[in-house]
């Protein structure tokens, strides 16, 4: 595990009070520990401990990731804050980043700031969180929820309505990224807008024997498979899954079926390509559509993926990948919305507060109100800024400046693609995330075997409902 302890700078007092998925490839190196060594992480009550320069606020994390992410944040931080050290630990996944705090937390360690998901995850540590709500009208005002999208807050008050988490960043899904190169090989010079445009391309793509027919998903792991579930009831019933998932209607009624119907002839059809449900989104599918073939190899030419793919579409970061043998150099990526399903129906995405943050309720309030300053700064002010610009998020708050972002693109469909991501996260259909895990688990498996001919569509949809009578709402 890399560890890096980052001292930073802090601009005057430290203030009172106050959404895997990343599409990346081989881990980056971290950059040189300043003081200490690797380790297992630092806790609060060690390394967020006053120091004669300040204080020590720790962070394990998944995103932002590990290169130009993190440093283009700690170059920032280090600008505005100097008396406030951060000690980071990048984790990995965001899965192995709460499988240590359901060992840390409930002894009363684990570090100052929790990076967090909105929905089932926040629910679980919940009861670690500090109230955050009075630390915000004390940094913004009484007025400070105007600060942000309302679909972010909402989302962050699935965990109650005293906030224990704020937004990091949006991202939404699903989208279809293309490799720009392969499209033109193939003398594709329209985006597809419908299901046959689809497969007119999946088609086309089978006269070249080095891509890969079909749209990668890595239906290994349900998530990819209930984003374009998601997409297409959004598509055929706008808005009903939601009140399935409260309950107010049932995952049987024929829409349900409907859906689940056309998600398992997308398979049978070949729209996803052979062998979907034996490799994951990341890192089968990435990996190999990064390469775009440059290796000799067999590769996809488009997958299925969100927003957060825009951070992959950077000229820095296509070049660092292709310095470290990860990707092609002349790689041009772009980006379109699930195609409509059906006559009648408009694309749409789902979004979700990708990465959220919350403090450690076991930390000290000198640690608090550092921590505080972190999260505000990137919840709300430069760092959120900073951090979109990678885009590996979207802006959960208002009037975020996105310029550097759009200039740091590798092309013009980069953009367009871009462009195109902004544009559904601010007009989005609905949640993403499910506030349920006995639903979203549901969605995922039967999802998964309906795709691999074990179940049957109508067996699906009962199973889900037979989860959702299970919650207690």
């Amino acid at each position: 595990m890399n560890k890096r302890i980052i001292a930073l700078l802090m601009a005057g007092a430290m203030v009172g009070s106050m959404t895997g998925c990343a599409p990346k490839k081989a881990e980056v190196p971290a950059a040189p520990v300043t003081q200490g060594q690797e380790t297992s992480g630092s806790e609060t009550g060690e390394a967020s401990a006053s120091s004669e320069k300040g204080v020590t606020i720790s962070l394990w994390k998944w995103i932002p990731t590990e290169g130009v992410q993190i440093d283009s944040v700690v170059e920032a931080w280090e600008k505005e804050h100097p008396e406030i050290h951060l000690d980071i630990t990048h984790v990995g996944e965001a899965a192995k980043v709460f499988q240590k705090y359901s060992a840390a937390l409930p002894a009363g360690e684990g570090p100052t700031i929790l990076a967090m998901q909105v929905g089932a995850r926040a629910n679980q540590f919940k009861d670690f969180c500090e109230p955050l709500a009075p630390y915000a009208v004390e940094k913004w005002g009484a007025d400070w929820e105007d600060m942000f999208l309302d679909t972010a807050l909402e989302q962050c008050r699935w965990s109650g309505d005293d906030y224990t988490v704020l937004p990091g960043g949006m991202t939404a899904a699903p989208a279809i990224e293309y490799n720009v190169n392969a499209f033109e090989k193939l003398g594709i010079t329209e985006i597809p807008k419908t299901l046959d445009d689809l497969y007119a391309i999946i088609e086309k793509s089978k006269a070249d024997g080095q891509m890969i027919p079909g749209v990668g998903i890595g239906a290994k792991e349900g998530w990819t498979c209930r984003d374009v579930y998601m997409s297409i009831m959004n598509q055929i019933a706008p808005g009903k899954i939601y009140d399935a998932v409260d309950g107010k209607t049932s995952f049987t009624d024929a829409e349900f079926l409907e859906g689940m119907q056309i998600w398992k002839d997308m398979f049978d059809h070949g729209l996803f390509a052979e062998g979907s449900l034996g490799t994951a989104l990341y890192p089968d599918v990435n990996d190999n559509m990064m390469m775009g073939g440059s290796d000799g190899k067999k590769y996809y030419i488009m997958e299925v993926c969100g927003t957060w793919h825009g951070s992959s579409m950077t000229k820095a970061q296509i070049e660092e990948f292709a310095e470290q043998g990860n990707c092609d150099p002349e790689l041009h990526l772009g980006a379109f919305p699930f195609p409509a399903v059906k006559e009648g129906c408009e694309p749409n995405m789902a979004a979700t507060v990708d990465i959220a943050w919350g403090i450690n309720k076991n930390a000290t309030e000198e640690e608090k109100k550092a921590a505080f300053e972190f999260i505000s700064w990137m919840a709300a002010g430069k760092g959120q800024e900073v951090f979109c610009n990678t885009l590996q998020v979207l802006p959960a708050a208002k009037n975020i400046n996105m310029d550097a972002g759009k200039a740091s693109l590798n092309g013009e469909k980069e953009v367009e693609a871009l462009e195109m991501f902004e544009s559904y996260v601010q007009n989005n259909v609905g949640n993403r995330e499910i506030p349920y895990p006995e639903i979203s688990n549901a969605l995922d498996n039967t999802l998964t075997a309906v795709a691999g001919g074990v179940m049957t569509p109508e067996e699906a949809v009962k199973s889900i409902q037979e989860a959702s009578d299970s919650v207690s709402r």
